[in-house]
């Protein structure tokens, strides 16, 4: 063997070890890219489930003001101040960690405001003078509602009682 053919075999052996080397670096930095695109999939996952849990709680706590508001509602005759008790929706079992619950918003400070009253058009009776009058009591009521966990959701509304003297 020459001394020509053993720096050959010797370059050869060296261009193998180098193709080695750039194969594993290759790889590892195509491990490493597959690597950080799983973690921001995760991470955006995870981000997805936690605003869904937001709205998810967030729709509770307006279901539960627009319970209160109903069962307030309910409670309008006549020129009597409709009234709302405090009260929870739903059955204990339905909710892992406490009822949704409703109250007259405490934030305002007339939570049933009476808007005052005006002729019902169309609905008097009065023959001669005499007969009754029929008139429309309005009133705006506000309502919180409170999902388990902290989140609160406030309703507005306005509601006419017709009632005649």
């Amino acid at each position: 063997m020459t001394c020509i053919e053993a720096t050959r075999q010797s370059d050869s052996r060296h261009s193998h070890k180098r193709e080695r080397g750039i194969a594993l670096i290759t790889v590892m930095l195509i491990l490493a890219l597959v690597s950080i695109l799983a973690v921001s999939s995760l991470e955006s996952t995870m981000r997805d489930q936690q605003v869904a849990g937001v709205q998810m709680r967030n729709r509770v706590a307006f279901q539960a003001a627009e319970a209160g508001l109903a069962t307030a509602l309910i409670s309008v005759t006549g020129s009597n101040t409709p009234s709302l008790a405090s009260g929870s929706i739903g059955v204990v079992g339905d909710y892992p960690v406490g009822q949704p619950s409703y109250q007259l918003d405490p934030k305002v400070g007339t939570p049933v405001e009476n808007l005052g009253a005006q002729p019902a058009p169309g609905m008097s009776l009065n023959i001669d003078g005499n007969g009754p009058k029929f008139q429309l009591q309005l009133w705006r009521i506000h309502v919180e509602g409170s999902e388990p966990r902290g989140m609160n959701s406030r309703v507005e509304a306005a509601t006419a009682a017709l009632w005649g003297s």
